[in-house]
């Protein structure tokens, strides 16, 4: 993990998880592991704040979007474009155009 600048603090463990980390884990690598678990934990929480957000405040009215209203319908317009490979034309009204991403460079 690359990290630009670094900070010290303390930290509680349960006596069996640090047991475990210092059985499993060289001591030099001990920052770098716990780090990474801490980042991949903060991920989780964010998207799962993401979800509750959204279900308190949806991001599109069932009104609008007929065809979204049920997670059937859902389904079957993401079968129709797995089948086909093809974004053609969603079965509700927008006004965005499907975008095309272009290639990366390497």
């Amino acid at each position: 993990m690359s990290t630009t600048s670094l900070e010290r603090i303390n930290v509680n463990f349960p006596r069996p998880v640090l047991d475990d980390l210092r059985r499993l884990v060289p001591a030099k690598r001990r920052s770098e592991v716990i780090a990474r678990a801490t980042a991949r934990e903060l991920r989780r929480l964010k998207i799962s704040a993401l979800f509750e957000s959204l279900e308190r405040n949806p991001a599109w009215s069932f009104e609008r979007y007929p065809a979204l209203e049920n997670g059937a319908a859902i389904d079957s317009f993401v079968a129709q474009l797995r089948a086909s490979g093809v974004y053609s034309h969603p079965p509700f009204e927008t006004t965005a155009s499907p975008t095309r991403r272009k290639a990366r460079r390497e």
